[in-house]
């Protein structure tokens, strides 16, 4: 399945441009000339691909319409981080392993 357009991406997980640009490791700035239509470096590329795949498997386990408010609220399985912060410390790891516990049923 190919990658949504950056904006796609954006909508589709509820974010703000402030909070997508976080998880995408870009500027606002940056990201609103992607979202105009911009061609993204490869780095850039590579981490919307990721962040698409992740909001895929998201919405698996989590509503749609829930996902931007997850991902910007303070979560106990996080250490009381953001889902937004655990991916901006390079730790997005952290969310697929979530992710396969609770697809699995293992309590984590």
């Amino acid at each position: 399945m190919p990658t949504l357009h950056p904006l796609q991406i954006r909508q589709a997980l509820g974010l703000t441009q402030d909070a997508f640009s976080r998880v995408v490791g870009v500027k606002t700035r940056t990201l609103s000339k992607l979202e105009k239509g911009e061609r993204p470096s490869e780095s850039v590329r590579r981490k919307l691909t990721e962040v698409d795949r992740l909001r895929r498997s998201l919405v698996k386990v989590v509503r749609a319409d829930a996902v931007g408010p997850w991902m910007t609220e303070p979560n106990e399985g996080f250490g009381g981080l953001k889902p937004v912060e655990v991916i901006e410390r390079g730790e997005i790891d952290r969310l697929w392993g979530m992710i396969h516990d609770l697809r699995s049923g293992s309590p984590g």
